[in-house]
């Protein structure tokens, strides 16, 4: 693949002590909650064939890993346990960045980048999370659009709307409404063979 090559040459063009990798693995998690390290051994074994070693693994999975698990991909994948990073499903997207506050730490250790202290903004994403589990009044939206069947079509807009939603304190309950379905005429079509049908779009509130 070549963005895995563009890596290898890159390490080398930069010098290791700018270069830092961090290797994303699903940790697989059986019917009976056992949680398998095979897959991630195996494309750490994969990537050090292609001339890539990680630095860091942060392991993708839907519970926490275990103590016993982190240490056993840090053995056979020839990664430090403390590097060996948890990235579990977590209640809402505010949590992420403050589940790798401790490997965003190491990074900037390694690659000895000094930056002020961030505590006050951390405090205050810390306080975001919590606020966006707490919130109970919720906010209906509707979503009117031609493109609602199509799941990025909208993503920016839907995403002030929560951003909004939050703002003000209340959760985002969205429903989306393909527009063709509020017209009366929907087979119109321009001279050149392209639709017309709902070409309007509309967030109302109920």
């Amino acid at each position: 693949m070549q963005f895995v090559e563009a890596f290898r040459q890159f390490q080398f063009k930069v010098g290791r002590d700018n270069f830092c990798l961090v290797h994303v693995s699903l940790v697989v998690e059986t019917n009976g909650g056992q949680q398998k390290t095979k897959p991630t051994q195996q494309n750490i074994r994969e990537l050090r064939a292609l001339g890539l070693a990680p630095d860091f693994i942060a392991c993708r999975s839907k519970n926490p890993v275990s103590d016993s698990v982190r240490s056993k991909i840090s053995l056979f994948c020839h990664v430090p346990e403390q590097n060996v990073i948890n990235v579990y499903d977590v209640s809402n997207l505010y949590r992420v960045p403050i589940l790798l506050q401790d490997m965003i730490k190491s990074i900037k250790v390694q690659l000895n980048i000094k930056t002020r202290g961030r505590s006050r903004l951390m405090r205050k994403w810390h306080d975001l999370a919590e606020t966006y589990d707490r919130i109970l009044e919720p906010v209906n939206i509707c979503l009117v659009g031609k493109y609602t069947k199509l799941d990025d079509a909208y993503k920016s807009v839907i995403n002030a709307l929560e951003h909004a939603s939050l703002f003000v304190n209340h959760k985002l309950q969205l429903s989306l409404v393909e527009s063709e379905d509020l017209e009366e005429e929907v087979q119109n079509s321009d001279p050149q063979g392209s639709t017309l049908r709902g070409t309007r779009c509309a967030a109302l509130r109920e």
